[in-house]
């Protein structure tokens, strides 16, 4: 990272990403293989620009179990690898057509996110144990890229505030060091928290999204290789009073600046690692006009890189990229992501 910008040597690196889930889930795969081939797919993102993916993981998938969800018929080559080795293949063919990879730690029980880094069940130690593991696995990849250290802090995360149990802040610190002693070249992407009781009057933040605590206690990550990667999302997802203003959604700029936008200004890399919605295609009619707003307020602070999500139609609140046949691409929301990453037209 040099400044607010991601560079890829000495090029500077746009982002045109999306959220390909599954190997967080009780299946220990990305899914859709019960549909389609997995290379197919991959051919089809690197066929409409998308230069990034993000793959949510949870600790059993990277143990190396044994994954559902597969149609052997249509993915010969799978048959009889472990989550693990499922997971090698999809980065070495990412990674050989050029497309960057985020490996992102997204539910420490392969069921539910947790709103701390670390459970009953799952410790710390462990958490960074894991983090590190990755990292050292895939550093040698030229695009492997980073690691998204824990996916959205919420609830009892706190910043700042001096306790180490729920502070996690000085938590990503520490992960930080332990994946970049593995891995010196890949970058971290850090989430925001939820709580926005400290150093901030801006209203309800998202899972992950608020980060307006750095301006009372910085983060001591090298700045060469952080990312701020805040979630946002709308109406589809869940209700906010934000959105029953009058002004909206005009009245959303000042929020999103106030949770995330105003570091771009400060000098640091920032990368939704999370937004989308149903765009229209069910859901709430509003979640449309939130996404055109999101997009023109990002594009405004030069931000044109971002993990849409998702890849996948079977995420219940959002809908995909693609349709549920798990072939055809919603043309509406890839206008919009052409608008996000190259400007061209909206459609209507």
């Amino acid at each position: 990272v040099e400044g607010s910008q991601i560079l890829h040597g000495d090029t500077p690196l746009q982002l045109r990403g999306v959220n390909w889930f599954g190997f967080e889930t009780e299946l220990h795969v990305a899914h859709g293989l019960w549909r389609r081939n997995w290379q197919e797919m991959i051919a089809q993102m690197q066929g409409l620009k998308i230069n990034a993916v993000r793959i949510p993981v949870c600790p059993d998938a990277i143990r190396g179990l044994t994954p559902g969800g597969i149609d052997f018929g249509k993915n010969p080559d799978l048959r009889g690898l472990n989550s693990l080795e499922v997971l090698d293949k999809i980065v070495v063919e990412l990674d050989s057509r050029g497309i960057h990879v985020l490996l992102d730690h997204h539910r420490p029980d392969c069921h539910a996110i947790s709103e701390l880094w670390y459970t009953d069940d799952y410790s710390e130690k462990q958490w960074i144990t894991d983090l590190a593991f990755l990292a050292d696995r895939y550093r040698a990849f030229p695009h492997f890229m980073g690691i998204d250290l824990k996916n959205e802090p919420h609830g009892k995360a706190t910043w700042g505030t001096g306790k180490p149990e729920t502070d996690w802040n000085t938590a990503a610190e520490k992960a930080a060091k332990a994946v970049l002693a593995a891995a010196p070249d890949i970058l971290i992407f850090v989430e925001g928290i939820e709580d926005t009781s400290r150093c901030t009057d801006a209203p309800n933040a998202w899972w992950g999204g608020n980060f307006a605590p750095m301006n009372c206690t910085p983060l001591k990550i090298k700045s060469d290789r952080l990312v701020l990667s805040p979630h946002v999302y709308g109406p589809d997802v869940h209700p906010q009073p934000y959105f029953e203003a009058p002004n909206f959604p005009d009245n959303l700029i000042a929020i999103w600046e106030a949770h995330f936008g105003q570091f771009i200004g400060e000098g640091f890399a920032v990368v939704p690692g999370e937004f989308g919605g149903r765009y229209g295609h069910a859901g709430d009619a509003r979640d449309r006009v939130w996404q055109n707003a999101l997009i023109e307020y990002l594009r405004k602070k030069n931000i044109t890189s971002g993990f849409y999500w998702s890849w996948n139609p079977n995420s219940g609140d959002t809908g995909g990229l693609l349709q549920n046949d798990w072939q055809t691409v919603w043309p509406t929301k890839m206008s919009l992501l052409n608008h996000f990453w190259f400007g061209t037209v909206l459609a209507e």
